[in-house]
């Protein structure tokens, strides 16, 4: 469902004399997609009042939504409908509930599920440790990430990028060091989410030299990377650095 087509992809659906479990699943995730995730939960609910079978994209969808809506009791009584189905034991599935309980702060939900999947892929590992982070567990979000390497996992931009963070809530320059080489040796650098949160835990850190020189070796910059080094400068009073940057920044 494009951006801006919502209006007409349901007068589309409503107009459809037969529907199926594709085109209820592809409403419900283009609801998600574009914000309106209180009606994507209405229109599961529809779903399985009309009689449809869910599938996993269907569930992950809906999962999703659930956890930014923050419904905690919505989220669960979905889970209750997964148990009842094959897709219990679906690495799809399982990781969207970890990230729902995470998000809705039921961090210990979220181990519980993560821990019973049989299968597990950087997915569910990222939504684990992200949600670690969410809830404040920042040695709890590096050690498993640690863990994944372990087990054979590598990282992508997003959970190499969310693990810094983590380490930038710990202020743990060493470790974070270990991470921007493993950022270089990847290529995963170029990413600026990756670069953003390097940025930020230099910063954290009070490692300003370091964290300005990453600053200006990015190819590109959004508006968290000049506040990151901003706060940077401002937590450490370096005022005349920060009423520096800033004024650039407004150039």
């Amino acid at each position: 469902m494009w951006r801006g087509m919502v209006e007409e992809s349901k007068c589309l659906f409503h107009g459809l004399k037969e529907r199926d479990s594709i085109s209820w699943t592809t409403m419900i995730s283009g609801l998600m997609q574009n914000g309106m995730e209180r009606e994507a939960v209405d229109m599961f609910r529809e779903m399985i009042l009309a009689g449809f079978t869910m599938d996993q994209f269907t569930f992950g969808s809906v999962l999703t939504a659930c956890g930014s809506l923050l419904a905690f009791g919505e989220g669960k009584q979905i889970h209750a409908y997964v148990i009842r189905t094959d897709l219990k034991v679906n690495v799809f599935v399982g990781s969207a509930l970890v990230d729902m309980y995470s998000k809705c702060k039921s961090i210990k939900s979220g181990e519980t599920i993560f821990e019973r999947m049989t299968q597990k892929n950087v997915v569910s590992w990222t939504a684990m440790l992200v949600g670690y982070g969410q809830n404040g567990f920042s040695e709890e979000a590096v050690k498993i990430f640690f863990e994944m390497q372990r087990n054979g996992f590598e990282p992508d931009d997003f959970t190499l990028g969310s693990v810094i963070s983590s380490c930038a809530n710990l202020a743990s320059l060493e470790e974070g060091a270990q991470f921007h080489c493993q950022a270089l040796v990847s290529g995963l650098i170029s990413f600026i989410t990756v670069s953003n949160a390097l940025v930020t835990l230099y910063g954290k850190c009070g490692s300003m030299e370091d964290s300005y020189q990453l600053f200006v070796e990015m190819n590109t910059r959004d508006e968290v990377s000049w506040t990151a080094l901003l706060t940077g400068y401002a937590q450490f009073r370096k005022a005349n650095e920060t009423i520096d940057l800033f004024a650039v920044e407004q150039d």
